[in-house]
């Protein structure tokens, strides 16, 4: 059994290279990077040429340990999903086969992440295909989610040829690979990239934001695997451990308007446990760690501006803490985070992880309906008032 955490295009690709900085993902998930210019794939740090698949209008699907690779890989699709898509229709079943190829037999992988920049062309483009294709691949009951990361759409942007690309272009984009996910992925995270547009100095924090999500998945989805505990020695914790399953769950919406898929945000805060003394000296040094704080910063921190969280659907909480912040001496006050969470919607899913950090980790995720997020609704008027060139 593997999870799959695909990168598709450069943004996606690049947040999936942050994940596997951490070593402990490897134990039960595969990482895999999909793009049109060898160049991006090439400053991937933590996903080898043998886990590359280069995507070419005039050469098809080309893997990445193929002699020539660099030459058989070019151009990208110029933030043109569409042509993105052609190629990757005509393409799709090699996908299947080099799934195999690459990660064993059929009926192994029970979930995949798929993580994709909407504003552009190719992970906009091909994100629908590679769904279909990991569906076609498990031959069982896959649940697959994509993270879909928005554009800033404050400003233009420049591509590799120095051409200004409008917020106009980017909002119409992400308008289709919306519509188009909607229809392959059983759920939708959001990552904005509008959150940066706030920040001075907002082109050098792209890799410090990618970290941050990176972060809060690795403690979503991974927390028990890489700790390598048995949550069984904690039989006095009053909240469950949180699986991949519980994820899938919180971002569906089966029973509510037809069962549309659910939008995620997710926000992450951290809190030391220790102060400096307290790394030299056993014992000293210990600090509390404010439960209320710590939901209402990772509330703070949505990946989405101005979350209305009164209308969400539903509302998935994991804490990663040291053994005395569990079931030790400063234990952390778990039922003023459920409480917290309450406050939003009835449907709420906590958990607890055991870590070895010195450092207590609150990520949330809540879900929405499209219509519930001003955010899509601001995209979708400026793409309704995008004249195509």
């Amino acid at each position: 059994m593997v999870y799959l955490f695909i990168g598709a295009g450069q943004a996606g690709s690049a947040i999936v290279d942050d994940i596997f900085a951490h070593d402990g993902m490897r134990i039960e998930a595969a990482p895999l990077a999909l793009n049109s210019t060898v160049r991006d794939l090439e400053n991937l740090s933590n996903i080898g040429d043998d886990r590359w698949i280069g995507v070419s209008d005039s050469e098809g699907l080309v893997p990445g340990t193929e002699p020539g690779f660099e030459e058989l890989v070019t151009g990208g699709f110029g933030r043109q999903p569409r042509r993105a898509d052609e190629t990757m229709e005509n393409h799709s079943g090699t996908l299947v086969s080099m799934l195999s190829e690459r990660f064993g037999e059929a009926g192994t992988v029970p979930f995949a992440f798929v993580f994709l920049g909407l504003g552009g062309g190719t992970g906009c483009g091909i994100a629908p295909h590679v769904i279909e294709a990991i569906r076609e691949y498990a031959s069982g009951d896959v649940k697959v989610i994509a993270v879909g990361v928005l554009p800033n759409t404050q400003d233009p942007v420049h591509d590799v040829s120095d051409d200004e690309v409008s917020a106009g272009r980017q909002a119409a984009n992400t308008v289709y690979g919306l519509d188009r996910l909607e229809n392959t992925a059983d759920g939708l995270i959001l990552v904005d990239n509008q959150r940066l547009g706030y920040e001075n100095a907002a082109e050098g924090r792209f890799s410090e934001y990618n970290e941050y999500i990176a972060g809060a998945f690795v403690d979503l989805v991974a927390g028990p695997v890489i700790e390598q505990i048995d949550p069984g020695e904690y039989e006095d914790v009053d909240a469950p451990i949180i699986d991949i399953q519980d994820i899938v769950t919180s971002l569906s919406r089966n029973g509510t308007n037809g069962g549309e898929i659910g939008y995620g945000t997710i926000g992450r805060a951290v809190q030391m446990t220790k102060s400096l003394p307290g790394y030299f000296l056993p014992k000293i040094g210990d600090k509390e760690v404010d439960a209320v704080e710590l939901t209402y910063s990772a509330q703070a921190k949505q990946t989405v501006e101005n979350v209305p969280f009164a209308d969400a659907e539903k509302a998935l909480g994991n804490i990663r803490a040291p053994r005395e912040y569990i079931s030790g001496s400063q234990r952390i006050d778990v039922s003023e985070i459920r409480r917290r969470l309450r406050e939003h919607t009835s449907e709420v899913n906590l958990g607890m992880v055991p870590t070895n950090r010195n450092l207590v980790s609150c990520t949330t995720l809540y879900t929405f309906g499209r219509e519930d997020l001003d955010r899509l609704s601001e995209i979708e008027e400026i793409a309704e008032a995008h004249v195509p060139a």
